[in-house]
């Protein structure tokens, strides 16, 4: 048996293990914020207490009999730094806690409180966003700024972004990337620095769109006015018209990471269709099924905000390091009560200025140990920076918005040590997942341009009757009704049939693709000025997207910063022109070989001849009236040159005719003779122009190279908008300068703004304006009812459509493997054949009979309309003419001047019978007395009695 004073011994040893038992219990954790970290609720300690409940409840941290409790300090906040200071210290020396996890917003004008505690007294936790450069001692939950810095210049150099808005909350915001804004002179960036004004979100979002970039870099020390900004963006967008810049022309960068978006939310951002990149912390899985209970109501981990998440994981790497220290003196022999929680306790603020030195449980923080918690990977430096972590690219443009871009780490040989497989990047981010299109939808970018692309739902509400809506090819039917179309089923065209063809053929990959329509509806090109790329080959340049399918000619210029396939369509610029069937032509062109002052002088000319042959005629001696006066020239020439006959003299001969009068006078002559010349060499002008005028309408057939174009005067020809392939080609081909200047010189606006618009130019210019452009798509539009165009002329410029992939993707190796396929098995050509309906063209404009396609080059009755109308005009002057004489003659008494003509001559004949002219007198010789003999009678004459 025990002595009794050995029981005394063991009792007071047991009530001393009681008292170190209770004090291991109290081991602390303090919570430090202000009324916005969630005093209403106490969010921030609820998630608090349910991270220390998985501590306690996780044995294999801290054994028995240790244990963990939490303290909640002041949620009052303060404005000073020394307020703040002062509140902590007098909570560490009267609570003596092992950790503390501070907020900023204890002091919202503080610049990183828990960096400034730090230096005083240790282990602080902050989870919130650093200071560039603070030289902070805390535990920072939150990637540091340094590291961030470097994350975002990564970023930014992979979608090649050289303009962009940086729009930002505050100060510490925009502080935390002097790291990137030390990047901007080497890389030539430009960079527009806008702040959010918390009142006037709605006015922010209008200023982004006044920016001249269309990239955004969204970034926020707040993530809820993150988050209202996003909201308030799409309930722009959603208003009629659309405001503001979250819709499909904008690229926009999250910059928080882990921004807590509901799923629902999501979606809807879905439907704004802008491009829009964001990034999450990889993180154990297992979490989403252990949502600690306080925080049940959340859908699921993604809900949480970034900073209840990285408090929740401040907790657990409190509870590793304990448990690391509890195990670190095990080994040295010390176990039970005499551990916790005295060595652990954090020491007290330095009442003079001096450094605070590291307890135990901060030195088993810097050792770089890790764990997985809702972030990823937790592990610190020596500095308290979070080491080791991984963050996860998503980005896309609706359907794939939720897409798997790269990965970013901090330490790459961490994790290929982790993983056991090489980290297949130079830097620190890792796209080649993204690259080789490994568990994810390739995405496409594509341009509307029939037949290559069309928009189904559009061409359904454009037609006007079911007929014209099912003679479109539809050949990849998807279900749903006009309206309901989704995914790739959106779009129909000969680009979609090829990427069909190709997903059938292609070897080494998973083809599943998104197609999407390129939001500024360019082509591609750079700028002079910043290099940014635009249209699709921009998309790929910058990462956007994966390949770039459409009419997309190859040029030097784009082999530069993309890589291209093997060409699947051959392609050239030629001319549109209107039909000249449908050309309404000024029926009086015939008058335009001359300038209206040449004919003006002309007919000043006629008749200034015409006075001096007459003025010849009247005064001249040797003239006809005067040599008829004389009696040297019968009285028929009297009258041969009055003013009137010589204005017929002068138009005799201006039509190469002879007159039977001709001046005889010396003066008369010469005048006479002038005029015969300048009537020879104005007719035979006229005639050599006349063709000119009458045929300009068919001179475009003739065109067959750039210097046929070029001396074309009359007529004007101009490209699609700046930024298609015909604008680059004109602009850059060394050929196609001369072409070039000449077409911006003849006219101010030699652009239109697409394809569709030029047709109706051309439609609508009367033939005066040719559209140059791809042949392919020039020949669809010529194949295409009303036929009232054509594609005339020789090719001005040859090259290849090719699919556009990022520089070194593989995906441009698989394609042209598939292509190659593809054009040796003749399924190029059948495809070409069937969209664009070589076939059948003719039968679709069957209205033309064959001579009038065979004879563009004829004249048609509208080229010569105007001589028809001249000899109407003719015709009814002669009409009037010929009833104003009859009127003049009449009122002049014509008629009874003939009736008294007619009484005259009956007189006169009356007269001679009475006076026996015709009927013989009394006694004329022929007998006397009376008559005795008949006419005919054999004794008598014949004379008088025939005439009676």
């Amino acid at each position: 048996m025990l002595s009794t004073s050995i029981k005394i011994l063991w009792a007071l040893l047991l009530v001393e293990l009681h008292i170190h038992g209770g004090d291991a219990g109290s081991v602390k954790i303090g919570g430090f914020y202000g009324d916005s970290g969630g005093t209403i609720g106490d969010e921030f300690g609820t998630i608090i207490r349910d991270a220390i409940n998985r501590v306690k409840n996780n044995r294999t941290l801290i054994p028995e009999p240790h244990g963990m409790n939490y303290f909640q300090g002041d949620t009052k906040p303060v404005n000073a730094v020394y307020t703040a200071i002062e509140d902590i210290c007098d909570m560490i020396n009267a609570q003596r806690p092992s950790a503390l996890i501070v907020l900023g917003d204890k002091c919202p004008d503080c610049e990183d409180l828990s960096g400034v505690i730090s230096h005083g007294s240790n282990p602080v936790f902050g989870v919130d966003v650093g200071s560039f450069e603070s030289g902070s001692k805390a535990f920072k939950m939150y990637p540091a700024p340094e590291d961030m810095s470097n994350f975002f210049i990564d970023i930014l150099h992979y979608f090649k972004w050289r303009a962009f808005t940086l729009l930002v909350d505050s100060g510490d915001a925009f502080v935390n990337f002097q790291g990137v804004m030390s990047e901007v002179k080497a890389n030539d960036w430009n960079v527009t620095v806008l702040a959010i004004d918390p009142d006037d979100v709605e006015g922010t979002l209008v200023k982004t769109t006044t920016a001249k970039s269309k990239n955004i870099l969204l970034y926020c020390i707040d993530e809820s006015l993150c988050k209202e900004v996003l909201e308030k963006g799409y309930d722009m967008n959603n208003e009629n018209p659309p405001m503001g810049s979250l819709n499909s022309k904008y690229t926009w960068i999250l910059g928080n990471l882990d921004l807590s978006l509901p799923e629902q939310f999501k979606d809807q951002l879905e439907s704004t269709n802008a491009y829009m990149t964001y990034f999450t912390m990889n993180f154990t899985r297992e979490y989403q099924y252990t949502i600690p209970s306080a925080k049940s109501s959340y859908d699921s981990i993604y809900s949480f905000p970034m900073r209840e998440k990285l408090a929740f994981d401040a907790v657990l790497a409190i509870g590793h390091a304990l448990g690391r220290f509890v195990k670190r003196k095990a080994e040295q022999g010390q176990t039970g009560a005499a551990v916790l929680p005295g060595d652990t306790q954090m020491l007290t603020c330095p009442t003079a200025v001096g450094k605070a030195s590291p307890n135990d449980l901060t030195e088993e923080l810097m050792n770089g140990h890790g764990f997985e918690g809702m972030t990823g990977n937790v592990a610190f430096d020596e500095n308290g920076n979070r080491v080791n972590y991984t963050i996860t690219i998503f980005s896309g443009r609706g359907d794939t918005l939720r897409q798997l871009r790269g990965e970013w780490t901090q330490n790459p040989a961490y994790l290929e040590d982790r993983r056991g497989e090489d980290w297949q990047s130079p830097g620190n981010l890792n796209t080649t997942a993204f690259r080789i299109a490994k568990d994810r939808k390739i995405r496409i970018v594509s341009i509307e341009v029939p037949p290559f692309l069309f928009l189904r739902e559009k061409l359904a509400q454009s037609s006007n009757d079911d007929e014209r809506f099912h003679n479109y090819r539809y050949k990849r039917q998807s279900g749903g009704a006009i309206g309901q179309y989704t995914g790739n089923g959106r779009y129909e065209g000969y680009i979609m049939e090829l990427m069909e063809r190709i997903r059938s053929v292609i070897r080494g990959i998973d083809f599943e693709y998104q197609v999407e329509l390129v939001p500024d509806g360019k082509y591609g090109a750079g700028s002079s000025y910043s290099k940014i790329w635009n249209g699709m080959v921009g998309e790929v340049v910058r990462g956007t997207a994966d390949i770039a399918a459409g009419p997309l000619t190859v040029t030097g210029s784009r082999k530069g910063v993309v890589d291209f396939t093997l060409p699947f369509m051959s392609t050239g610029m030629q001319s549109l022109v209107l039909n000249t069937q449908y050309v309404h032509q000024d029926p009086f062109r015939v008058i335009y070989p001359f300038t209206i002052e040449v004919w003006f002088l002309s007919a000043f000319v006629f008749f200034l001849v015409a006075l001096m042959i007459w003025a010849a005629n009247r005064y001249d001696p040797y003239e006809w009236k005067k040599a008829t006066e004389d009696g040297r020239a019968t009285g028929e020439h009297t009258k041969d040159f009055t003013f009137s006959n010589s204005l017929w003299f002068c138009a005799s001969t201006l039509f190469l005719q002879s007159s039977e009068k001709s001046p005889r006078s010396n003066a008369g002559r010469c005048i006479a003779a002038f005029w015969y010349l300048y009537v020879l060499f104005m007719v035979f002008l006229y005639i050599v122009n006349v063709q000119f005028f009458v045929t300009s309408q068919t001179r475009l057939n003739y065109i067959k190279d750039v210097a046929d174009l070029k001396a074309e005067k009359t007529i004007k020809y101009g490209a699609t908008a700046k930024g298609s392939d015909t604008y680059h080609v004109l602009k850059k081909t060394s050929s196609l300068k001369s072409l070039w200047h000449k077409m911006n010189n003849d006219h101010t606006s030699p652009y239109v703004k697409n394809l569709h618009e030029g047709v109706e130019k051309v439609r609508k210019s009367n033939g005066y304006f040719t559209l140059l452009g791809p042949s392919p798509i020039l020949r669809y539009v010529a194949s295409q009812k009303p036929c009232d165009v054509e594609v005339t002329g020789g090719y001005l410029w040859r090259g290849q459509y090719a699919f556009a992939v990022a520089k070194g993707s593989p995906l441009g190796d698989h394609i042209s493997s598939a292509l190659e396929a593809l054009r040796d098995n003749g399924v190029l050509e059948d495809l070409e054949r069937d969209w664009w309906d070589l076939d059948d063209r003719w039968n679709r404009c069957s209205n033309l009979t064959a001579f009038e396609r065979d004879g563009a080059f004829s004249l048609f009755v509208n080229d010569l309309n105007g001589v028809y109308y001249l000899l109407a005009i003719g015709v009814v002057s002669s009409i009037m003419l010929f009833v104003v004489e009859l009127v003049y003659y009449k009122c002049r008494g014509g008629g009874n001047a003939n009736n008294s003509r007619k009484v005259s001559k009956n007189k006169k004949e009356k007269r001679r019978d009475n006076d026996g002219f015709f009927k013989p007198r009394a006694n004329d010789g022929f007998g006397s007395g009376t008559q005795t003999s008949n006419v005919g009678g054999a004794g008598g004459g014949d004379g008088p009695n025939m005439w009676i």
